[in-house]
């Protein structure tokens, strides 16, 4: 069974493979649409139709939900993701943690990929390279350092 969204309070059922259930709800802070478009996402990428398998990991994904709609609350973001602009995403992403930024981007490419709409600006943010890159470890063949820092 794939997670559904909980209208009241706000939230999402979730099943997983292993038969486990969790159910999880989101504070009334932020814009209700804003909040539901992202659970919308981040249904869209629990098992059975995505890799999220564990309600450890749905855990993580709400953290990050939850960051991005209280920053842009603050910031006066009062509408959903069809409202969201480019340049109000790009400024959230460049100031997030990576997991915050890695989370919400899954979460609107699954939202996109469901039919929700997305202005195009937005879209190609979502759908393009990250701003904060996740580290690989890998040494860089110059230096001799990790990622080639430092």
């Amino acid at each position: 069974m794939p997670a559904t969204l909980v209208e009241a309070p706000l939230g999402i059922a979730c099943v997983f493979s292993d038969g486990t259930r969790a159910e999880f709800t989101l504070a009334e802070s932020g814009s209700p649409s804003w909040r539901g478009n992202l659970l919308a996402g981040l249904a869209g990428l629990v098992h059975p139709h995505g890799t999220v398998d564990a309600a450890g990991s749905v855990s993580h994904y709400l953290t990050a939900l939850r960051g991005m709609v209280a920053t842009l609350a603050e910031r006066g973001f009062t509408g959903g993701a069809a409202g969201l602009r480019r340049a109000q995403l790009a400024e959230y992403w460049m100031g997030a943690t990576v997991a915050r930024e890695a989370g919400t981007r899954r979460m609107l490419q699954a939202f996109a990929a469901a039919g929700g709409g997305l202005q195009a600006g937005v879209r190609e943010l979502v759908e393009g390279r990250a701003y904060n890159p996740q580290p690989t470890g890998v040494r860089c063949r110059l230096t001799g350092k990790a990622n080639g820092l430092g």
